[in-house]
């Protein structure tokens, strides 16, 4: 029990809310420690994992030299700032799922303190719950970015898995999941990894644009900046309503296990805390980060098809077996959950048919123009027409 005299404690001396206050006033070290061990044990069930074999190891630098190569020719774009071409590093769940929790927390803290500060009423707040749930959401941040980071990394095969992307010169690859995968779907392991290999390092040029990098930074931040914490619509989701939290007698059994149960369901969905926080401010945002994304990776699809159509012998076959997978990725979709973000099978076609028009309009070399600075990236009216995203950055069309 917390000690009733304890003034740092604002429920101190409030039965059951002292004790679950005290526990969750602990650092953001200690929080973000408790993430990645869930992390880790999410990723690996709780089991022991063997370190990337040598081999798989030395195999994997012969195909990344090949998937650099390639994906430099069909891009044009120099990877890094320096003219290194980034570190390729096989990993196990584990380290990638680690490695996970610390590209998104940035994000993630970011997200907390915005919880943390709920509505801004003017006037403070007097009651005990409302109080408690401000203390909860950095928590919550922290541990749900840790189950996104398992979940993920028990089927990620590299770094664009991750719903953030992440800005450093290490490409983290899971061999141990590429080798599940081939067998699963009865493909040549290397074939698998050339494919991963060409999608991250494409991936990772695009991102090492600074114009890119600076416009996606910018929009997931505005974003999060977006998001508040609401008492009262978190009682109406969780069906708090009918319980009167300000006028609740906590000193009494009844009222302390039905203030249990309520508080359970909110702690067991973190999705709850998370979701019904959205500014409706942020429509603009979520269509032009929504846009910049779908673009993005209909573009690196479009450098694995003209770079992998030519390396890799069982192309056809290892694409249809990604498409299915792609459909039923489920870890992928909590991912997406978490920041409420989601790139879907629409946002995907849309991004497909834009660049499609693209390359029907101004040929294939035309792609290149999105990435010179961060005005020439396409808004949400260009992706309905890509001949006025065209005309717009003055390439001629035929």
């Amino acid at each position: 029990m917390a000690d009733d005299d304890d003034d740092t404690n604002p429920f101190s001396g409030i039965p059951f809310l002292g004790d679950i206050a005290s526990i969750l006033g602990s650092g953001s070290e200690t929080r973000w420690d408790g993430a990645r061990q869930t992390a880790v044990h999410l990723a690996t069930g709780g089991r022991s994992e063997p370190n990337v074999d040598p081999v798989q190891r030395h195999r994997l630098g012969e195909i990344v030299r090949v998937a650099e190569l390639h994906v430099a020719n069909v891009t044009g774009l120099d990877p890094t700032t320096d003219g290194r071409p980034p570190r390729t590093d096989p990993v196990t769940r584990s380290m990638w799922a680690n490695d996970a929790v610390d590209a998104i927390r940035p994000l993630m803290d970011r997200l907390a303190d915005r919880l943390s500060a709920g509505e801004d009423t003017g006037t403070p707040s007097l009651d005990p719950f409302e109080g408690l749930l401000r203390m909860i959401s950095p928590m919550m941040v922290a541990m749900s970015a840790g189950m996104m980071a398992g979940h993920l990394a028990t089927r990620a095969l590299g770094n664009s898995d991750l719903a953030v992307p992440r800005w450093h010169d290490v490409i983290r690859i899971i061999p141990s999941n590429i080798t599940d995968f081939a067998l699963e779907w009865s493909l040549e392991v290397d074939d698998v990894t050339l494919w991963v290999a060409i999608r991250e390092h494409a991936m990772h040029s695009v991102l090492s644009v600074p114009g890119v990098h600076a416009e996606l930074d910018g929009l997931l931040h505005d974003y999060v900046d977006g998001f508040h914490r609401s008492v009262r619509s978190l009682e109406e989701l969780a069906s708090l309503d009918a319980l009167d939290m300000t006028s609740l007698d906590l000193s009494t059994p009844e009222s302390t296990d039905q203030m249990h149960r309520q508080l359970q369901q909110i702690f067991g969905n973190p999705e709850l805390l998370l979701g019904v926080s959205r500014d409706d401010a942020q429509s603009e945002t979520v269509a032009r980060l929504e846009t910049l994304l779908s673009v993005l990776v209909a573009y690196v699809d479009d450098v694995i098809e003209q770079a992998g159509s030519r390396l890799i012998g069982g192309f056809p076959a290892l694409r249809e077996a990604l498409r299915r997978r792609q459909v039923a990725a489920k870890g992928e979709e909590f991912a997406d959950r978490l920041l409420g973000v989601r790139i879907g099978p629409d946002a995907r076609h849309k991004g497909r048919a834009f660049v499609a028009g693209v390359i029907e309009r101004a040929g294939r070399e035309s792609l290149a123009h999105m990435w010179e600075t961060q005005k020439a990236l396409p808004t949400p009216n260009d992706m309905l027409a890509p001949g006025l995203w065209l005309a717009r950055i003055d390439i001629e069309q035929p």
